[in-house]
């Protein structure tokens, strides 16, 4: 419920009770008033009636006192009624059986007045004894509330003007209206006073469900009281902490969703039945080489641009079927692809797209081969030759010069064979092996040990050795044997694929950030661009033909990628047709 419905509701409520009850006090009030007016009219009325009945008693007392009859003379009789008109503030008549006026107070000639037979109070005191009535008064002209009396000889009849009647009726009914004003006032100031009492707990649940909706969760309502809505308030404040308890609970456990979806590896997102996208993880967006933007609520094929993926994601929706399969994305990268669909009661609800990165895997499944392929190559090319030679060997026992050559040749070609199968060995103890003991390593000895062993090998193929050991430091820490397989290997390596009269340059220097580098330059072949970041590979040679003839195994830069791993140290290349340089950076 928004503010604006909300104040219409609390305007609505309030408005209702007070016209209700504002309606219902002024039509009590007007009817107890309407009422209470016909009461005092009649109860005018009678003490008008009980009022010219007792001074008609008292004129009829006072003329039977006074005279011993109610028929004086008619002269004595006017000045008599004219008397006791004055004492009684009344106008009196005395009135013949056959309807003459004999003597009235206020009209000196009664014979002139007209016969009152057949006036109403006049018939109704003949038949009933008493009457009266309310009519205009043609003698007196003015309207008059007349009383009749029957006696034996006479009617008396007693007269009051109306006009002093209605004016003390009109002040009765004035003050009867200021106090119908007054009440209707109070009434309706107790009706707010009602109406704020009820609305006011009824506004506060209001305003703490319109809070609690827009998120305040730590909005209650305090003071209420132990009436039904207080009952509802105090319903309300528990349904509250329950739901605030639920929805930390909820979020706790969608906050280690989110944080165990992002910790994962894999691609994972999940699309809903409306081809939207409603999860992701960060994974997700390196997969599909996409900028970390919000992706949530987007069509899926808004944000994967892959047509197989795309496809097969739409099929999974309408099918509500799995689907299994790797496909190489736009970031050059290939994924194991699983699409599972998510249902609730058999109803499709969309699908989760989980992305596993098997680049690397490829990678190692494809060296694995090479591996096989090469070795067997390897292996099987020294024994093939020697086979060859041993052969030509029993063909020709009896040439003894011929002989020994080929028995030589055989030699070199076990020999080249024990290079490669010790070279496998290595690599594999290094690969496997994490049991390489730290120690104190003298980097200018241990070349100077392997520039010994090489320096025939270097004389034989006319490749001069040149060393500039220089601050070289006290040592440093790591495995002799680790160390020594990378100066080797590299070393070796720049021999065997020099040239006759060609130079192996050693140097070595220390940055200002204790850094040692060791820099192992030749003046050989060397190394094509593209073939530089595959030289570590194993067997994998850029001039096949001179590495078997220079005596190279294909593993010597493999043992020195490893163990430089091993010891944390780093090997950089640098090559161009004038020769190649290999850095050994060592951290001190």
């Amino acid at each position: 419920m928004d503010l604006t419905n909300k104040t219409v509701f609390r305007y609505s409520i309030s408005l209702r009770i007070i016209t209700a009850f504002s309606i219902l006090i002024i039509f009590f009030t007007v009817f107890i008033l309407f009422v209470f007016n016909g009461l005092v009219k009649e109860a005018h009325i009678k003490v008008a009636l009980d009022e010219m009945r007792d001074k008609t008693h008292f004129v009829e007392n006072y003329l039977i006192a006074k005279y011993n009859t109610l028929d004086p003379d008619k002269k004595l009789l006017l000045e008599e009624i004219k008397q006791m008109a004055g004492i009684t503030g009344l106008r009196v008549s005395f009135i013949a059986k056959d309807g003459k006026v004999i003597a009235d107070s206020d009209v000196n000639t009664p014979q002139s007045m007209d016969n009152h037979k057949y006036r109403v109070e006049v018939m109704q005191a003949e038949k009933e004894g008493s009457g009266h009535s309310m009519r205009y008064s043609h003698t007196l002209e003015t309207d008059m509330f007349y009383y009749a009396q029957n006696y034996d000889n006479y009617i008396l009849r007693m007269a009051k003007p109306l006009p002093e009647m209605r004016a003390s009726l009109i002040r009765i009914r004035q003050i009867m209206i200021y106090l119908g004003a007054i009440i209707l006032l109070l009434s309706i100031i107790i009706v707010l006073f009602i109406v704020a009492s009820i609305t006011r707990p009824i506004n506060e649940t209001i305003n703490f469900a319109s809070q609690f909706a827009s998120g305040d969760y730590t909005k209650r309502i305090s003071n209420y009281s132990n009436s039904e809505i207080g009952m509802i308030q105090r319903s309300l404040n528990n349904m509250a902490d329950q739901l605030v308890e639920k929805i930390n609970s909820l979020v706790f456990e969608q906050n280690k969703l989110n944080i165990t979806i992002e910790s994962i590896a894999d691609g994972i997102t999940v699309i809903n039945k409306e081809k939207k996208i409603v999860i992701v993880n960060k994974a997700f967006y390196k997969c599909i080489d996409v900028t970390r933007i919000k992706v949530s609520g987007l069509l899926f094929f808004e944000v994967i641009r892959n047509r197989t993926l795309n496809l097969r994601i739409e099929q999974s929706l309408a099918q509500a079927k799995p689907s299994h399969f790797e496909e190489e994305l736009i970031n050059g990268r290939t994924y194991d692809v699983s699409i599972n669909p998510i249902s609730e009661e058999r109803t499709l609800q969309g699908v989760l797209v989980v992305l596993r990165d098997v680049t690397e895997k490829k990678k190692i499944e494809k060296i694995k081969t090479d591996l096989v392929s090469n070795m067997s190559h390897e292996l099987k090319t020294p024994v093939t030759i020697i086979k060859g030679y041993l052969e030509t060997i029993a063909l020709n026992l009896n040439n003894t010069e011929q002989c020994s050559g080929y028995i030589r040749k055989a030699i070199e070609n076990a020999d080249r064979q024990t290079s490669i199968i010790n070279d496998i060995i290595k690599l594999n103890m290094i690969e496997t092996s994490n049991d390489f003991a730290n120690e104190k390593i003298i980097i200018d000895d241990l070349i100077e040990g392997c520039v010994n062993i090489l320096g025939q090998k270097a004389q034989l193929r006319d490749i001069q050795l040149n060393k500039k050991l220089e601050a070289m430091g006290e040592g440093v820490v790591g495995n002799k044997f680790l160390a020594e397989e990378i100066f080797f290997n590299l070393i070796d390596n720049a021999i065997n694929y020099n040239l006759p009269g060609g130079e192996v340059n050693i140097e070595s220097s220390i940055s200002n950030n204790n850094q040692l580098t060791v820099k192992i330059n030749d003046t050989g072949i060397g190394i094509p661009k593209e073939s530089i970041d595959r030289i570590f590979e194993r067997f994998y040679r850029v001039d096949k033909g001179r590495s078997r003839e220079s005596g190279g195994t294909g593993l010597g830069l493999s043992i020195v990628k490893h163990a430089a791993t091993l010891l944390g140290w780093k090997i950089t290349v640098r090559s161009d047709s004038k020769g190649s340089s290999f850095r050994v950076i060592i951290y001190l």
